[in-house]
């Protein structure tokens, strides 16, 4: 038995255990209440750890537990640390949280897709249709399957190399060129070296800075140094230039004791090599509304208007793009506009830029892509702000993960763009990329048509769209190669190939609108010119007992007779008799009249496309020179008759000279 004190012991012992417990509780509470605020006003950082610490204190509430867990995943979400979203809602869904809020299995698989995970991500999306919204996951599903592809055979000659000298540890984001040459940068940053000081409640980093970097005339960028005289204690970041590089406009979050004020755009003067003193350029009046977040300034190319991100009330979800004019009598901003549903989605669109072409380039997590926020763009079209149908950028410019601002170098198809993808130095780098021009190879092989032998010594002439002509000829081998840049992007070529003694032949090929290299392989058999010989050609019909053409759905005579027509275009020293046949059904007479005037038919055809009539005898044989004759015919089983006597009724041409001289016009 137990001794009294031993009884009291225990009971001292249990008591002190609740009370414990009841600190603990009321402990992780507060934690979780702190964290809740911290969380809405953004303070992701810091919501982070103590949502982990009240998940860790939490011991009997396992409803509050899960939603610690959830809310710690959406911490890591929102800091774009798609491992620790998995992480913690991987956490959530172990205490069932889905229940709660199925949603989570549309996020889980959001995260997975942004690690590039896309068919496990499937899975989760497929749970999020069962128990949310079906549409919804269709279109994730749908979205991760193209991007997995993507990936696997990516679609793009597109070359991204990391700015190793540029990059930090840090977060370098939102590049801007600050010079006509393209040969500045600015760029936000959290480096050290930062002017403030301070921890970002947000990322956990500390507070953005811009800093600048130059390139050299070999093309090398240099250590980055801080905009001092630009920045503060406060967040700076995503700027922009006007068209001739004579004031800056950026972000900047002003922060007093973890509170995160909301964002406004700062303009300044270029004045040499350093900047005037910062003005606000308040959109929205700060006395009536004071939460607003407003930045990511672009100015169009003739600096009339302003494109920038903020959550404007009347938006379509939650960071749209929105538009203010220049006023030139007051030297002003208009009042917002939203650039519309087909630019906003119910997601996120930041980071504008505009491309010399006028196209409006932005980041979004909203229009699909290959995960997180994907680079877009939008053609300039007619009107005021006006702009085409969103595209998504190609991998590898856009890759699972969030890719945050993309700039052009004039008209070209280089630049530069930020990403936290795989492989970073930093939590956001810097990427250059470029588009290395396609090769094309031209490859001719020539050969006798009756010996296949190679034809060596054939002329080859290649003309091509835009003007420029060049002669070539076959190797002892038939052959001809032509690379090296000879064969140029986006212009197609007329090809001649000719031989003394042959008919001559060629074709045509285009580069123009190819998206890879690419090796034009030809083969060109030439047919000895033999007088008086028989040449066939594509089948020319025509109604029973009619020389006109067939023409119908199924038949067009007309394209057989082009066949004709290009001979004779490239072979100008030919005269030829087009002949008619017919098969042995009707008379004699009928036969040869109707032959004859079926050869008018085509030569009267080549003549209205330019073809001199010196060049051209028609002749009508009727059913003198039958290939399969009546008895033959007959013996054929019925289905196949028809067949025969089509044989019959054919069109063919004889070469009569090739020594005819074009006259001049």
């Amino acid at each position: 038995m137990q001794s009294y004190l031993q009884v009291i012991i225990t009971r001292f012992v249990v008591s002190f255990v609740f009370f414990l417990g009841a600190l603990s509780g009321n402990f992780a509470q507060e934690l979780h209440e702190e964290a809740d605020i911290a969380f809405n006003r953004r303070g992701y950082f810091e919501a982070s750890s103590d949502y982990v610490a009240a998940y860790a204190k939490v011991k009997s509430d396992l409803m509050l537990k899960a939603y610690c867990a959830f809310q710690a995943g959406e911490c890591f979400r929102l800091m774009h640390d798609s491992r620790g979203a998995t992480e913690w809602y991987d956490k959530a869904l172990g205490l069932r949280y889905a229940k709660t809020n199925p949603r989570i299995y549309l996020l889980y698989g959001d995260a997975l897709r942004d690690q590039e995970d896309y068919y496990t991500a499937m899975e989760w999306y497929e749970k999020f249709g069962e128990n949310g919204d079906r549409s919804l996951a269709d279109a994730r599903i749908e979205a991760a399957d193209i991007a997995a592809i993507a990936m696997e055979e990516p679609p793009s000659r597109f070359i991204v190399e990391p700015m190793i000298i540029v990059n930090s540890p840090s977060y370098d984001f939102a590049p801007v060129y600050a010079s006509k040459k393209s040969n500045v940068l600015v760029f936000a940053s959290s480096r050290l070296g930062s002017t403030g000081s301070g921890e970002d409640p947000i990322t956990g980093e500390r507070f953005m800075d811009l800093f600048t970097t130059t390139q050299d005339k070999k093309g090398d960028w240099k250590t980055p140094e801080p905009l001092s005289n630009l920045c503060s204690d406060d967040n700076e970041g995503s700027a922009s230039f006007d068209k001739r590089f004579k004031t800056i406009y950026f972000t900047r979050c002003v922060d007093q004791d973890g509170s995160n004020l909301a964002c406004d755009i700062y303009y300044a003067p270029v004045v040499g090599n350093n900047f005037g003193a910062p003005q606000p350029l308040f959109i929205v009046n700060r006395e009536e509304d004071d939460s607003t977040q407003i930045g990511h300034p672009a100015l169009s190319l003739d600096d009339n208007y302003m494109v920038f991100a903020s959550d404007l009330p009347g938006g379509f979800g939650g960071k749209d793009l929105w538009f203010a004019a220049f006023n030139d009598d007051n030297d002003t901003w208009g009042l917002p506009q939203n650039l519309g549903s087909s630019i906003n989605t119910a997601g996120d669109e930041m980071f504008p830029s505009f491309r010399a072409n006028g196209a409006l380039y932005f980041s979004s997590n909203g229009h699909g892509g290959l995960g997180g926020f994907d680079l877009c763009y939008a053609d300039e079209r007619e009107g005021v702000m006006a702009f085409s149908d969103v595209e998504i950028l190609p991998y590898p410019l856009n890759s699972a993960n969030d890719e945050l601002g993309i700039i052009f170098k004039g008209q070209t198809n280089t630049g530069i763009f930020s990403s936290n993808r795989n492989g970073g130095k930093g939590q956001d780098d810097l990427y250059e990329f470029r588009l290395p021009p396609m090769e094309f190879c031209y490859r001719a092989y020539v050969y006798d048509y009756d010996t296949g032998m190679p034809v060596s010594g054939a002329s080859i002439t290649l003309e091509s769209s835009d003007g420029k002509i060049s002669s070539e000829t076959s190797n002892e081998d038939g052959s001809l190669e032509l690379c090296d840049g000879e064969i140029e992007e986006g212009v197609s070529y007329d090809v001649d190939v000719k031989n003394e003694g042959f008919i001559g032949t060629g074709d045509r090929f285009s580069s123009i609108g190819l998206t890879e290299s690419t090796t034009f392989a030809r083969e060109y058999f030439l047919k000895e010119i033999v007088l008086e010989k028989e040449y066939d050609m594509p089948l020319v019909l025509y109604p029973t007992a009619s020389a006109e053409l067939l023409i119908n759905d199924e038949v067009n005579s007309a394209d057989s007779l082009d066949f004709l027509l290009d001979l004779l275009v490239r072979n100008e020293n030919l005269v030829i008799q087009l002949e008619a046949h017919t098969d042995s059904r009707g008379s004699g007479p009928s036969n040869k009249k109707l032959s004859q005037k079926r050869a008018e038919t085509c030569v009267n055809f080549l003549l209205d496309k330019g073809i001199s009539g010196d060049r051209l005898v028609p002749f009508g044989h009727g059913e003198e020179m039958l290939i399969v004759n009546d008895a033959q015919i007959a013996k054929l089983p019925e289905s196949e008759r028809e067949a025969a006597h089509q044989v019959n009724r054919r069109t063919v041409f004889r070469i009569i000279r090739f020594d005819y001289v074009p006259t001049e016009e």
